[in-house]
C-alpha cells in the first residue's frame, strides 16, 4: 500500500555557509535540526503540545551543499505504543533524498492513520530494538577500560543554547562537546599516502534521558563495537559524575571518506590503529 498520501511537507530551509563543515557539505547537526523543527511542527498540527524527544534515528542518504533548498516530508508512524514520527529530508530542486529520520516522543500513541516505515527509511546497521540505556555499561566499567573521550566538565549555556536546562534534543552536545582527552583538535587526518580523510556519518541513533541542568558535572566515554575495512560503528555515553546517572547514548555508523576525491575509501593504517585502540565489541 502506498504511504505517500499521508506524508506532507512540515518544514523548509536553505543550507547556509555556517552549516558547512570540514568535509565540504552540510554538517550532520543541521540534518537533525531540520528534523527537530519538523517534529515541532507536526506536534503542533496534531495538538499534542511539545513532548520531549525520547530517541531519534537518522539514516543519511546523500550529502547536501551550500545553497540547496530543502524540505522535510513527515507522517505519523503506525503502532509502537508511543507517538513516533517519520521524516524525510529532500532537496527541493531535484527531489534528492538527503536523509530519513524516526523520532520517538514521550507521548502515548494517538488515534490517527499512520504509515509503515518505507524500506529506504529503515535502519540498516543499527538495531532499533536494542535499548542502549538498559544495556549500557556502568561508569566504573567505562573508567576501568580507560574509555573516556572528553575531560570532565560542567554543562554550560553553549550546550543548552542559552537556556537553563538542556532540552533532550540537544543531548548530543553533551557527548561531543568539550576538550578531547587525546589532545586532537582536528578530526581530519592528513594521511601518509597524501590524502585527507574524515568520517562521514551514515547512520546515527540518540537515546535521551532526562533534561539536564546547566552546571551539571559530566564526562563522555566511547568505544568502537564493529570495525570493518571502511566502516566503524561506535557507542558513546555521557554520565552525570555526581549521581553516576546515564544521561544519553549515541550510536553511530561512520564511513571513511576521502575529502579531495569525494568518495569512500579504506581506513588508512594510522586511522585504523586509532580505532583498534578503542575496539570493545563486547560492549555492543
Amino acid at each position: 500500500m502506498s504511504t505517500q498520501p499521508e506524508i506532507t511537507v512540515s518544514h523548509t530551509s536553505t543550507v547556509t555557509p555556517d552549516q558547512i563543515d570540514e568535509l565540504g557539505h552540510m554538517n550532520v547537526r543541521w540534518y537533525g535540526a531540520n528534523a527537530v523543527a519538523a517534529t515541532a511542527a507536526m506536534c503542533e498540527q496534531l495538538g499534542v503540545g511539545a513532548p520531549a524527544l525520547h530517541s531519534s534515528y537518522t539514516r543519511h542518504h546523500h550529502e547536501q551543499m551550500e545553497g540547496n533548498e530543502l524540505e522535510v516530508h513527515s507522517a505519523v508512524i503506525a503502532g509502537g505504543g508511543h507517538l513516533r514520527l517519520f521524516h524525510e529530508l529532500r532537496n527541493r530542486a531535484n527531489n534528492d533524498l538527503a536523509a530519513t529520520f524516526i523520532h520517538e516522543l514521550d507521548h502515548p500513541e494517538i488515534e490517527v492513520r499512520g504509515i509503515g516505515i518505507p524500506d529506504y527509511g529503515r535502519a540498516r546497521s543499527i538495531d532499533l530494538d536494542i535499548n542502549r540505556f538498559a544495556s549500557a555499561p556502568s561508569l566504573d566499567e567505562l573508567r576501568s577500560r580507560s574509555l573516556a573521550t572528553r575531560h570532565e566538565r560542567l554543562v554550560d549555556t553553549e550546550d543548552s543554547m542559552d537556556a537553563a536546562v538542556v532540552p533532550t534534543w540537544l543531548m548530543n552536545n553533551l557527548i561531543w562537546s568539550g576538550e578531547r582527552l587525546d589532545g586532537l583538535t582536528d578530526w581530519i587526518c592528513e594521511t601518509d599516502d597524501g590524502d585527507r580523510v574524515g568520517f562521514a556519518s551514515m547512520e546515527t541513533r540518540l537515546h535521551m534521558g532526562r533534561p539536564v541542568d546547566v552546571g551539571t558535572r559530566i564526562q563522555s566515554f566511547g568505544a568502537v563495537i564493529t570495525l570493518g575495512a571502511k566502516v566503524s560503528q561506535d557507542l558513546n555515553w555521557v554520565y552525570d559524575l555526581d549521581s553516576e546517572e546515564l544521561l544519553a547514548v549515541a550510536e553511530t555508523v561512520d564511513l571513511a571518506f576521502s575529502i579531495p576525491n569525494r568518495r569512500s575509501r579504506e581506513m588508512p593504517p594510522e586511522v585504523r590503529k586509532r580505532e583498534e585502540a578503542r575496539f570493545h565489541p563486547d560492549l555492543g
